[in-house]
C-alpha cells in the first residue's frame, strides 16, 4: 500500500523508473553494474532503460576504449524529471509523517536501522 501511495505522487513515473533514475543521477554507471545496484534482472533493466531513453530521460554513451561498453547518463530533461519526482516524493512523505517530530524521528531511525540490517544481510550472502 505504501508503494502505491508513493507511486501515485510521481505522476507519470513508476517507482522502478524513479529508483533507476536516482541511481544514474548519483553516479553514471554501466548497465551491468546498475542492474545489480537496482536489484533487477538485466532484461528488466533493459526494458526500463528503453522506456527512460524513449522519454528522453537517459542516454546511453559509448565507453571510450570498449566497443561493447555503454555508460548511462541522465539527460537535462531526465535531471529535471528526477528533481520534480524527488520534490513530489518528499512532499508526500511529509504529509504522511505529519508534524510530530517524535514520530518522524522514530520512523527515520527505524528506516536507518532497517537499511543497515539489509546491507549486513546482503554482505553476508556474498
Amino acid at each position: 500500500m505504501g508503494a502505491r501511495v508513493l507511486e501515485r505522487c510521481l505522476d507519470d513515473m513508476t517507482l522502478p523508473q524513479f529508483r533507476v533514475l536516482t541511481l544514474i543521477g548519483s553516479s553514471p554507471e554501466r548497465a551491468s553494474r546498475l542492474a545489480e545496484k537496482a536489484a533487477v534482472s538485466r532484461p528488466s533493466l533493459t526494458g526500463l532503460l528503453d522506456g527512460l531513453e524513449a522519454r528522453g530521460w537517459v542516454q546511453r554513451v559509448q565507453v571510450e576504449g570498449d566497443r561493447r561498453g555503454v555508460s548511462l547518463e541522465l539527460t537535462r530533461t531526465g535531471a529535471t524529471a528526477l528533481r520534480h519526482a524527488e520534490r513530489a516524493m518528499a512532499a508526500e512523505l511529509d504529509a504522511v509523517l505529519g508534524t510530530d517530530s517524535d514520530d518522524r524521528d522514530a520512523v527515520v531511525d527505524a528506516l536507518q536501522r532497517f537499511g543497515n540490517l539489509m546491507r549486513e544481510h546482503h554482505l553476508a550472502r556474498r
